[in-house]
């Protein structure tokens, strides 16, 4: 057995440096928190920048107007400064009314640097092997680091980690209103040497291959956005040459640079829970050649593409979402209402995608934002757990729009803010002051119910 260090006591502890996780930990420091955020991968920045998804989403509702700010947009302001990100911008596929694209490795380092400045104590390389539990509280958890093992003595935790593996380990309860049917996994690939003029050419003189509302940009263009090649996947299906039947597919390219990330791949999620993923990786290993060759030999563009990066990780949409003293329904989403709880708002579409069939199952447009009430974060009978991105306590449906990125940085702040409360009281996390909450994360720019609207003006596109 590896021998272990005297314990660490420590205000909060945050587990995965994904969206939520990142912010959670940034939120409880720069609260006053003592804080460490353990990662068990080498670096920072989790789904977004390592799954390459194609941009983030979620900032804006379907009439533009801005519902997620705070940690989040401070992050994309960082970026646009850098040349990293344009910022928001309008989504050109028309799913939204945003999207926010990002340079995923130039992500990864500006988090980095923002924790770094909030003070907190990233370590890296360090999973969580085992969480102790007395009565309602976690008393410890035991870190696998490089330099040995750790003990951590945590005031509060928040698990960010997005399959819950503190609140698994702790004996937390879970929803099982999906337990067969959750969203299935993928891994997204980027693709170099692509001829856009040739691709938006074919893309223009084929509108029907396409999302009606696709805007279909120009080969000048830093940006563009496209959802379809229904014709092109489905003659790849009937031919062998794809043994996964899709009828469209997500590209986000940068035609300057001759880059594609691409959404497409995907297997049961069932797979990926029992195999611990390494199984569903083999399968989607699988498909993501199938397709380079595929693209190489049908899509109009590509015959010298190639793989110039592929996610880290197999890509998870939903997994464990914990019980909380409060959960977030599709109800809740459909219909709207101020709640005095709230500590962050969404808007993303209920996006709901199946393994098992061709396109999404269904899409649910969101006419307002909804609330996110506390109680969401706060992980029932255990008193100082917090969950923050897409394990917080919801619905199946409802977790198909609150584990969209720009919610994870929201409900990540607000876990880490309530974090630093419970423990600057040493009080519960059940019983922190919600109106301070609330009070607290205005003033750190987040966007609640109660606030007046702040739409979008897109600022001309650098074409």
């Amino acid at each position: 057995m590896t021998a272990t260090v005297n314990p660490i006591t420590v205000d909060v502890v945050v587990v995965g440096a994904g969206s939520a996780g990142v912010a959670a930990a940034a939120a409880a420091a720069e609260e006053g928190a003592t804080t460490v955020l353990l990662e068990a991968s080498g670096h920072v920045g989790g789904t977004l920048a390592w799954q390459l998804l194609e941009h983030s989403a979620g900032f804006h509702d379907v009439h533009g107007n801005q519902v997620i700010a705070g940690f989040g947009d401070r992050l994309i302001g960082r970026l646009k400064e850098l040349g990293s990100s344009p910022g928001h911008i309008l989504d050109d596929v028309g799913y939204t009314a945003t999207r926010t694209p990002v340079n995923h490795v130039e992500l990864s380092l500006m988090e980095a640097v923002m924790l770094g400045e909030a003070g907190v104590q990233l370590w890296l390389n360090s999973p969580v092997v085992a969480v102790q539990r007395e009565g309602d509280r976690i008393t410890g958890l035991t870190v696998e680091t490089p330099a040995g093992r750790r003990e951590l003595r945590p005031g509060q935790v928040v698990d960010a980690s997005g399959d819950a593996v503190v609140a698994r380990r702790a004996g937390a309860r879970f929803h099982e209103d999906a337990a067969r049917t959750h969203q299935p996994a993928s891994l997204t690939f980027k693709l170099g040497g692509v001829d856009f003029a040739a691709l938006l050419d074919y893309a223009r003189a084929n509108p029907a291959d396409f999302r009606p509302g696709n805007i279909i940009g120009d080969a000048a263009d830093s940006d563009v956005n496209l959802w379809g090649l229904g014709s092109l996947l489905a003659r790849g299906y009937q031919d062998g040459q794809l043994s996964l039947q899709r009828s469209e597919m997500h590209l986000a390219g940068w035609p300057r640079r001759g880059e594609a990330v691409v959404n497409v791949s995907r297997v049961s999620a069932g797979d990926v829970e029992e195999n611990w993923t390494g199984d569903a990786a083999i399968q989607l290993s699988r498909q993501v050649l199938e397709f380079v060759r595929w693209f190489r030999h049908a899509v109009p563009g590509c015959a010298e593409c190639y793989v110039a990066a592929v996610a880290d990780r197999v890509g998870v949409r939903e997994s464990g979402r914990v019980v909380g003293v409060a959960t977030l329904t599709r109800d809740d989403l459909l219909h709207p209402v101020s709640r005095p709880d709230s500590i962050a708002r969404g808007a993303f579409p209920i996006d709901i995608h199946e393994p098992d069939k061709p396109s999404l199952s269904h899409t649910e447009q969101l006419t307002e934002p909804y609330d996110i009430p506390y109680g969401c974060l706060v992980v029932d009978g255990i008193d100082n757990l917090l969950v923050a991105g897409r394990c917080i306590s919801s619905t199946h449906e409802a977790n198909g729009s609150a584990r969209i990125t720009a919610t994870c940085f929201a409900t990540g702040e607000a876990a880490g803010v309530a974090a630093a409360l419970a423990a600057s009281g040493n009080s519960a996390a059940p019983a922190v002051d919600v109106a301070l909450l609330r009070q607290t994360l205005v003033r750190r720019g987040v966007l609640l119910s109660t606030q007046v609207k702040r739409p979008i003006h897109f600022a001309p596109v650098d074409c």
